[in-house]
């Protein structure tokens, strides 16, 4: 499939366009839809109206092949940039006198997580009237629903209040997102230098303009920086209180866009909600107990939506449209 997605971006005149859906049909496998959403290169922003062009041509296919069963993932959303509340608007409004079964995937699942569940989405006649659970939840977790009416006439079934929300909890370097951490090994370039890490470049940032900002931001290890950016025998910035948010996200936002391999983490999270987990602090951590601010985490989350809409990224490969791949059940013959 790749082969003939690669073959249709180099045609001249190209053969895959922005907006254009069209089918993979293997002999004996499942069919696959690609669609062209994000026009240039994998980071671009996507387009609510290439999903609605493409989606529309989905159907059309759809109907011409005898298709009745559909599972797609939430387009758009993660890499793409866009809100799922107006994809999935879109979705509805495209599928919504389609006779066939549209299986929408909602949540991200991390690799090794518990699978949720699956939204049913399409008109009565279709018989789509239940959530198709994936797998069951573990012995810990209750997800008690509670059935509404759509607009579609069928019961959706929405998630009480209590239900598990799915959260990335990071703190120590040696786990899982370590390197959300300051404390990961990542030399940022800022203010015409180069620092160990982003946590030497924050702490050194208290004593701006004062010989003690290249003795913490140069210090052996960035637990030792923090130390040293903590201790008060040494004169804090008078404005330090005002500054420190915008002097965080300057040393966060340029840590991602400085390293490739740390960009692609944070976006692969998609619109998960990011945790500093740590009793050890209660504003840029959670305090261990939820209660804490978790700015860092809310900085993580901001730059992710930051890197996620900007136009200037490095890696642009015009020649090259980047397709969204849906999969299919095997259709029926007419």
């Amino acid at each position: 499939m790749y082969e003939e997605y690669h073959r249709r971006c180099k045609a001249e005149p190209r053969s895959f366009n922005f907006g254009d859906c069209w089918l993979w049909e293997p002999e004996g496998l499942p069919w696959v839809f690609n669609l062209g959403i994000q026009e240039g290169y994998w980071r671009s922003r996507a387009s609510y109206e290439a999903i609605e062009t493409a989606l529309l041509g989905m159907v059309r296919q759809a109907d011409d092949r005898g298709i009745t069963s559909i599972a797609i993932p939430r387009i758009g959303v993660g890499y793409g940039g866009l809100s799922w509340k107006k994809v999935r608007a879109i979705v509805e409004a495209v599928f919504e006198k389609w006779p066939g079964t549209l299986v929408v995937y909602e949540d991200f699942v991390p690799q090794g997580a518990t699978p949720a569940s699956a939204q049913v989405v399409g008109p009565p006649e279709a018989r789509t009237s239940l959530i198709l659970t994936v797998s069951d939840p573990p012995p810990t977790q209750t997800t008690s629903r509670t059935a509404s009416q759509s607009k579609f006439g069928f019961d959706r079934f929405e998630p009480e209040v209590n239900e598990v929300k799915e959260v990335i909890n990071f703190y120590s370097v040696s786990e899982e997102y370590g390197c959300f951490s300051n404390f990961s090994p990542h030399r940022v370039w800022l203010k015409g230098k180069t620092w160990p890490t982003s946590e030497h470049y924050f702490q050194a940032q208290k004593f701006a303009g004062f010989p003690d900002e290249n003795e913490v931001g140069f210090a052996k290890t960035p637990l030792i920086a923090a130390r040293m950016g903590r201790s008060r025998k040494r004169p804090l910035r008078k404005d330090w209180e005002s500054v420190q948010d915008s002097i965080m996200h300057e040393a966060v936002l340029a840590k991602f866009i400085q390293h490739a391999d740390l960009c692609e983490v944070l976006l692969a999270t998609g619109d998960v909600r990011i945790v500093e987990h740590t009793e050890n602090d209660a504003y840029w951590g959670d305090g261990g107990d939820g209660r804490g601010k978790n700015r860092l985490g809310q900085i993580l989350m901001r730059v992710r939506d930051e890197i996620r809409g900007r136009s200037d990224a490095k890696e642009e490969q015009p020649d090259r449209l980047q397709g969204l791949v849906v999969l299919l059940s095997r259709p029926r013959l007419r």
